[in-house]
């Protein structure tokens, strides 16, 4: 038999979804009244959040979150371990998802205001294609763009002869906006690479042709395979990020930083005339 948690009375035997919880309305109020305290003695005041944001004004976000789980994985090794919780600790669990909630909700306006995105909470989607089913779309050359031409002052330039063609500077990227570089990353799929055979790499292509990236296995793991997850690069770069657990996980992640480079200011270089 099952007692109120209020007032500890006895409460008859019930099944189902709509079973009581407490033995009357009383009760029931005392209760709610119990959590409403509750959720004001944690609820953290305006004042508060505003020192909290300038103490750690000058922390990334990433380090802020690689400190919230290191505090986190040493909590709980001494609460397994049964030895008291540190004070640091503690105060980093307590301030840092405070502070990261608080710059998440002063990003979020403005960020959807510059670029015109209802919900940025999106991620895109990444379909696998297994090519020994289906034939993989004709992949696309990637050709670097070609370097911005220098130029030094103190070496006077020969002229031009009359009726010569005027050089044109040569061609820079394309910024995307955010929408458009959504609408590509949601249409990539992973297909087998040429070389899949040998290597296990993985292919994330656009339906319009566009390389995003590669998804290949990591190794360094103690394992039979020697496997520990699957790392990612985009398509001109050779800088490698991983590992990540599943080959999906990684796809997304890579399809996420195409997005962020796509939609990168374009640096100019500026020379003289």
């Amino acid at each position: 038999m099952t007692t109120c948690p209020v007032c500890g009375g006895a409460l008859p035997a019930q099944r189902g979804p709509r079973a009581r919880r407490y033995c009357s309305r009383a009760c029931q109020a005392k209760a709610y009244r119990a959590r409403q305290r509750q959720d004001q003695e944690h609820r953290v005041a305006p004042g508060e959040e505003r020192e909290l944001l300038e103490a750690y004004a000058g922390v990334p976000a990433v380090e802020l979150a690689d400190s919230l789980a290191a505090a986190a994985r040493r909590l709980a090794g001494a609460l397994n371990a049964g030895r008291p919780a540190d004070d640091f600790d503690l105060g980093v669990v307590a301030r840092v998802p405070l502070v990261l909630a608080a710059r998440a909700r002063q990003a979020a306006p403005a960020a959807q205001a510059l670029h015109g995105v209802p919900d940025r909470t999106q991620t895109p989607t990444v379909t696998v294609v297994d090519l020994v089913a289906e034939p993989a779309p004709p992949r696309a050359t990637v050709q670097n763009p070609p370097p911005e031409s220098s130029r030094d002052d103190s070496v006077p330039s020969s002229p031009q002869p009359a009726g010569a063609p005027k050089k044109t500077a040569p061609a820079r990227r394309k910024r995307l906006s955010q929408k458009a570089a959504r609408a590509v990353a949601d249409s990539a799929r992973l297909v087998k690479g040429a070389d899949h055979r040998d290597t296990h790499r993985w292919d994330l292509i656009a339906e319009d042709g566009t390389v995003l990236g590669y998804v290949e296995p990591s190794y360094g793991g103690t394992g039979r395979t020697g496997r520990n997850g699957w790392n990612h690069r985009l398509a001109d770069s050779f800088m490698v990020s991983g590992p990540y657990k599943t080959r999906e996980e990684a796809a997304l992640q890579c399809a996420l930083a195409w997005i962020r480079v796509a939609t990168a200011p374009v640096r100019r270089t500026l020379t003289a005339d």
